[in-house]
């Protein structure tokens, strides 16, 4: 600011009211610009705490659905655990024959399946 601007106008002349109105419609131009400001700033803030629920509400869905596959996981570790206890040697043979045929059948399947979609002639 001036020197002029930090001075006081003298109130009797027309010099002195012509400057007081200046002076008064400046800081009317910096009220509605600062009111401005402080109406995007409250706009911006609302947007946050909006997309900071969501994100929160995310989390505790994520959250949840962690806790019901650890809680699955957990139940079928303690339910392999107690089959591995209670069965017989024979029977742990021809599980692990039968899941190693069924992953070597799958195998095969998609292998199949595969080179045919990627060996086709035909366009899509």
């Amino acid at each position: 600011m001036s020197r002029r601007a930090n001075r006081t106008p003298v109130e009797g002349t027309s010099a002195g009211r012509n400057e007081a109105f200046e002076l008064e419609e400046q800081n009317d131009r910096q009220l509605e610009g600062l009111s401005a400001k402080v109406s995007a700033l409250h706009s911006v803030s609302i947007n946050i705490h909006d997309e900071v629920n969501v994100q929160n509400r995310l989390l505790d869905n994520s959250s949840q659905t962690f806790d019901r596959f650890g809680n699955l996981f957990d139940r079928t570790r303690h339910q392999l655990t107690h089959t591995l206890a209670t069965a017989n040697k024979r029977f742990l043979c021809y599980l692990t024959l039968a899941l190693v045929f069924g992953v070597c059948v799958l195998y095969y399947i998609g292998k199949g399946l595969l080179s045919r979609l990627f060996n086709s002639d035909d366009p899509l």
